[in-house]
């Protein structure tokens, strides 16, 4: 593993332990304030809302000054939001949205590590560097949520709320990873775009790829924004809810070096489409929740496929674009994401848990990938899916370029 990748590698494990703040917190926070449980999907929805508002930002920023620096931004924006959570019991539930929506900042930060590694990869090593970097968010994404108990009465003793005992970390550990990221800022490779004179160009990030992301991350962000209060009303304490959700979290990462290596054997495309439908079959788990174990092996394996959506969809992308254009595809797919979780959270989850509580919510989603899945792959090829599934030019994404001073 060479240098750059070992220095990503460490600023993802420290940045990731500032992510269960949102994800594992987040939710309990909202109840905490509101005294509701549905408004725990708010949280996580203004979270994935600010992730898909910081991908393009973060893009602006790395084609301007390099990837490393629209990291840092991310990292720094991130920590703000968390110092604002903090005092969201006593400001309401406008502080802990406007705190949840910059925290989410954090989760773009991590997520574009992904790509670096890609950028500093060795040649014919992009899906194993990938791996590696993803890989490497386990370790705080584990660790993080765990903490949630034994940094509660730390959080007490401090005056706040037990439940924002990850935000305080996270307002610590975000800007030391954006230090240690800053080691990189002389070994990616520069960001150079052709020259323009205005107006648009086509960049063949294709709408594919980002739909993938898209799909993967709202199946995710939904369950997920659900899980940690339907565990505690089936009676789990905050210790069991943090133990559960940094299973949740670690297997969300833990399984990229398998994602990846399944990408490099099966093709990109292929491995989105097995995700698809794997994601559609799964959530058909979800008509037995309420049973802890069952409510754990859901949890897992739909962070298995997560990750597989992640991995394929963010190897598509980077073989269907240009190298001088990665960075503004890079941001659309991390709109994308956050944009769909977004309306998973928002949306689809909060509508879904108040009809009929997660077994609704888990049908929705098995209905959504099936039919995404058909809509993405099905060609008309005697009826069936292509098995190459080419590219077309109805897939490419065009963005506006304004003009811009070197």
């Amino acid at each position: 593993m060479n240098r750059a990748l070992v220095f990503l590698c460490v600023s993802q494990v420290v940045g990731s332990l500032g992510l269960a703040a949102g994800a594992a917190s987040g939710p309990l926070l909202a109840e905490l304030i509101t005294g509701s449980a549905a408004s725990g999907s708010l949280a996580m929805g203004a979270l994935v809302a600010g992730s898909a508002v910081s991908g393009p930002a973060a893009a602006w920023v790395m084609r301007r000054s390099g990837r490393m620096y629209g990291i840092l931004a991310c990292h720094l924006a991130a920590a703000l939001g968390a110092a604002v959570a903090v005092f969201s019991p006593h400001w309401g539930m406008a502080a802990l949205l406007i705190g949840s929506a910059l925290l989410g900042a954090g989760t773009t930060g991590v997520m574009l590590g992904r790509y670096v590694a890609a950028d500093v990869a060795e040649p014919g090593r992009v899906a194993r560097s990938i791996g590696i970097a993803v890989g490497a968010v386990t370790v705080g994404a584990v660790v993080g949520p765990l903490l949630l108990g034994p940094l509660g009465p730390v959080a007490a003793a401090l005056g706040f709320a037990q439940e924002t005992a990850l935000h305080l970390l996270a307002v610590v550990v975000f800007p030391v990873a954006a230090l240690i990221g800053l080691g990189l800022r002389g070994q990616t490779t520069p960001v150079v775009e052709p020259p323009r004179t205005g107006g648009s160009v086509r960049v063949p990030g294709r709408v594919r790829p980002l739909a993938v992301l898209g799909i993967g991350n709202l199946s995710m962000v939904a369950l997920m924004g659900a899980a940690p209060n339907h565990l505690q009303h089936h009676g789990a304490g905050l210790d069991l809810v943090g133990i559960v959700m940094a299973v949740h979290i670690g297997a969300m990462f833990g399984f990229a070096p398998l994602s990846a290596a399944l990408a490099a054997r099966l093709g990109a495309r292929r491995l989105a489409l097995v995700a698809m439908i794997g994601m559609a079959a799964l959530m058909l788990l979800g008509l037995l929740s309420g049973n802890l174990v069952v409510d754990l092996v859901l949890l897992v394996l739909v962070a298995l496929l997560w990750n597989a959506h992640l991995i394929s969809g963010s190897m598509w992308l980077i073989e269907a674009t240009p190298e001088p254009l990665r960075p503004r595809a890079e941001g659309l797919g991390e709109f994308a994401m956050g944009a769909a979780g977004a309306v998973g959270s928002l949306v689809i989850a909060g509508v879904m848990v108040a009809v009929g509580g997660l077994v609704a919510l888990c049908l929705a989603l098995a209905a959504l990938n099936a039919v995404a899945a058909v809509l993405l792959f099905a060609r008309k090829r005697s009826g069936a899916v292509a098995a190459d599934l080419p590219s077309s030019t109805e897939d490419n994404v065009e963005v506006s370029w304004e003009p811009m001073n070197r």
